[in-house]
């Protein structure tokens, strides 16, 4: 799976050098909609602990790299959620930070779609007193539609799934007490998924 984000994110990228001066260079992009997916398991019990499905937030920062509408992207997304555990239920910020960029599909006509390809960080940073955030190695695929206004502003809506990599039986949340670790929740398999829906709007410069 890293080898085929990997070259995801290599297709996105390969583009020519040259760049349309008539056209935006730069844009920013904010977004909001909503994210779902992520299994977790109790590490006592073995019963399942799902992040909630709840709303997220996005910003793409994006740079034109080369002539044919390719763009290389600084990508942030946070969703506020909540975890189930045995004793409690606690809320838990899910961030990811990536590198990478969009490709067009088809951008001849009223609505243009593209591809979006990235890989870089998610950190998981519960609110529970005393549990300690993690950060582990993600990747991101997505598809997406923009209905551009005028040169500069268009409606984006897109579709992005997350990957984050984990080793079996790594442990989550954990904290000390009486002087002992203790981790509550670990993640089931080798890896998490989620994925997202947002709409923005993008603004060129």
């Amino acid at each position: 799976m890293r080898n085929l984000l990997l070259t995801a994110l290599a297709a996105v990228l390969a583009a020519p050098a040259v760049h349309a001066a008539e056209q935006p260079t730069f844009r920013i992009v904010p977004q909001a909609g909503y994210r779902f997916g992520g299994s977790l398991e109790d590490a006592d019990t073995g019963a399942g602990r799902d992040l909630q499905g709840a709303a997220a937030f996005g910003l793409a920062l994006e740079l034109r790299y080369g002539d044919d509408n390719r763009w290389l992207q600084l990508w942030y997304s946070r969703q506020p959620t909540e975890v189930a555990a045995p004793d409690a239920r606690f809320d838990v910020d899910v961030d990811y930070l990536h590198v990478g960029g969009t490709a067009p599909i088809d951008d001849t006509g009223k609505v243009q779609s593209y591809v979006s390809a990235g890989i870089g960080a998610a950190r998981f940073s519960p609110s529970g007193e005393g549990l300690a955030s993690d950060t582990r190695f993600s990747g991101s695929l997505g598809l997406g539609v923009m209905v551009p206004f005028s040169e500069r502003i268009a409606l984006r809506v897109e579709a992005r799934a997350y990957l984050t990599l984990v080793d079996a039986d790594t442990s989550f949340f954990c904290r000390t007490d009486n002087g002992e670790g203790r981790c509550a929740i670990v993640a089931s398999g080798s890896s998490l998924f989620q994925a997202e829906l947002l709409a923005g709007i993008s603004v060129g410069f």
